[in-house]
Order: C-alpha cells, then structure tokens, then sequence
C-alpha cells in the first residue's frame, strides 16, 4: 500500500540519507526531494541515494533543475546541454527544433537511468528586450518560436520517460529584478499577459497535460499578492485560459520574495498555507537560501522545525478531496540507440 504523499519537496544534505532525513521522508507531509549538486558524487552513489528514498515512498518525487547551460545540476558524467539560447540561435528551424528534441530527449535519458523522475524544464518565459535575467534560459522573444521549441524539447523528454514542468507562470520573462533576493513588482497587465507570456502556457497545456511552476512575483494590476499566493492568478484565471486545470508547483517558498507581504515576515508553514489555499498542489521549500541555516543541525532538523505543522496537516485532512496527486511519467524501454544518435548531434553543436 502506498504511503501518504504530502505537499513538501524538500532538499536532503549529502550523498546518503541521515537517520533523521529518513524519518522526515516518512512524514506524511513530504512528497517530493529535489536534488543539487552536494547530492551527487558519482552515478552508482546517486542511483543509490534515489533508491534508498524510494524505499521510504515508492511514489515520492525525485526532482532536479537540468535545464542545459548555466542551470544544470548534475554536470560531471551527464551531458552538458546547450542552454536554450543557444539552441533559439540555429538558423535552420527545422535543425532547431530537432537540437530542442535532442536536448531533452538526452536530459531524460540520463536522469531516468539514475532514477530522476521529474525536471524543472523547460523555461518557457518570454525574453524581453529589456530584461537579462533569463535571456540565456529562455527560448526567445517570439511566442512561436518558444512554443515550437518547448514542444520539441518536452516530446524528447517525455520520450526519455520523465515528467517535464513549466516554468515560470505566468510569466517572467519582462521581470528584471530576482525573486530570490528581493521582492518582484510588476505593472504588467491580464490582457499584457494573455498576449504575450501566457501564450506558450495555454498553447502548450493543449498538447501535453504537464505540471506548471509558478513565481513569486507580485503582478499589482491582477492581484495584491505574489503569483504563488494568488488565488486570482491559480484558480480564476486557470479556470478561464485553460482546458484542464493544471498542477501547480511553487518556487522555492525560501526565496526572499515570497518570505514578506508588506515587509512583514511570513511563517515558513504560513507561506506553505497560503501556496496551498491559493491553487498549488505541491511547494519547494529547501535549505538552500536560508541564512541562518548553520544554527541547525541539519536542513531536516530545520523543516522539521519550520515546516512539520499540524496547520499544514489539519488543512490537507479538510481538503483532502481537492487534493490531485502528480501522475508521473513512466519508466520508458531503454533506448540506447536513440540515445546514441541524439547524443552525438548535441557533441556535433558542441564541437562546432
């Protein structure tokens, strides 16, 4: 039978599981583990990592960010995947949308074989002339050409048997400040976004039910509070641009952006409720970006401290029939010759 699966995807501290992160996995509330780069020292030691995790809830998500480029957090014995700029530049579309294909396909590919089951790719904001921050990890500035590439790059890694997400709805693309460090303030409108950023969203959820992430940005002309709080941005609108409504998973709730309304300091399990009532079916929250993470024991001893509540608990047994769980792709055939000649065009565009 399997165990309960909770909101939480949380971070782990190493290459082997603690005692007491063994315990925290256990917890009814965490459904996830998203891994960086201090969870992995080789292929034998991460697969075994994964497995141990799974051993715990055979039906947990194993997540990682392996977008290709500057984002990528397996890096040594995985291939380096060109960043989504680079493979917006080819000139021939037909050899774009092909690299695009290749890019997942090869993400997929070497993360299923270590257990991965879900990455947070691909990148579909639209690039702004005016804003850097995720030039390089975006597809562009023209909708079509996102859309296309992102179709080709998802293909590839469904194929690849690993369940891609969405990111950053609605949009963050005309955002030139960084929700990690400060709080993000837009005046773009509803109709600015269904006109431009919001199109590779609904375009692409036409042909592929698969999970969204949201950001922490604050878009004031929609809605008083930050994307991932927003039931505006989460269930009214979703309700009118979207078929089926989709998966909501948020950005990491540790981001400074979504630590503060009005300058006012918010509860780690505050921040998970608000994500929750607001339209999010699951939350990141990791270690990663809290300052005083060195006066804990651990990352767990610090979610166990912060996150574990009977708030969180108490809502999910009220709402439990509203409740979606994330259907993960399945493990595909091993397909070692599609590998192979996937591979050897992205070593092609490397060497070139």
């Amino acid at each position: 039978m399997n165990k309960i699966i909770g909101p939480l995807i949380i971070n782990i501290d190493g290459y082997k599981l603690t005692a007491e992160e063994t315990e925290l996995i256990d917890n009814p509330l965490v459904g996830g583990v998203i891994l960086f780069e201090n969870n992995y020292e080789n292929h034998q030691q991460v697969t075994d990592l994964i497995s141990s995790i799974k051993d715990i809830k055979d039906d947990l998500i194993i997540s990682i960010d392996h977008e290709g480029g500057r984002v990528q957090r397996f890096k040594k014995n995985f291939t380096n995947l060109p960043s989504f700029e680079f493979i917006s530049s080819i000139r021939d579309s037909v050899e774009r949308e092909r690299l695009a294909f290749c890019s997942g396909f090869i993400a997929g590919y070497e993360l299923n074989q270590i257990g991965v089951n879900l990455n947070y790719s691909p990148v579909i904001d639209i690039s702004h002339p005016s804003s850097k921050l995720l030039k390089d990890r975006t597809f562009g500035t023209n909708p079509n050409t996102v859309i296309k590439l992102s179709l080709a790059y998802i293909k590839g890694i469904i194929k690849a048997g690993v369940t891609p997400v969405l990111k950053h709805y609605p949009g963050h693309g005309s955002v030139d400040t960084d929700t990690h460090t400060q709080l993000c303030i837009t005046e773009t409108s509803y109709q600015s976004l269904l006109e431009k950023d919001l199109i590779p969203f609904v375009e692409i959820l036409k042909h592929f039910s698969i999970p969204i992430m949201t950001n922490h940005v604050l878009y004031q002309n929609i809605d008083k509070k930050i994307c991932s709080f927003s039931q505006k941005l989460l269930r009214s609108i979703p309700g009118e641009i979207f078929k089926f409504k989709p998966i909501f998973i948020s950005d990491d709730l540790e981001m400074y952006s979504a630590k503060y309304i009005n300058n006012n300091f918010i509860k780690c399990d505050d921040r998970v409720l608000l994500a929750l009532k607001a339209g999010c079916q699951y939350v990141i929250c990791t270690s990663k970006l809290v300052e005083n993470i060195n006066e804990y024991k651990s990352s767990s001893h610090y979610f166990i401290e912060n996150y574990i509540s009977n708030s969180i608990l108490d809502y999910r047994r009220q709402n439990h029939v509203n409740i979606r769980k994330l259907n993960l792709i399945s493990k595909d055939d091993e397909k070692v010759d599609l590998y192979n000649e996937n591979l050897d065009l992205i070593e092609r565009y490397k060497d070139g």
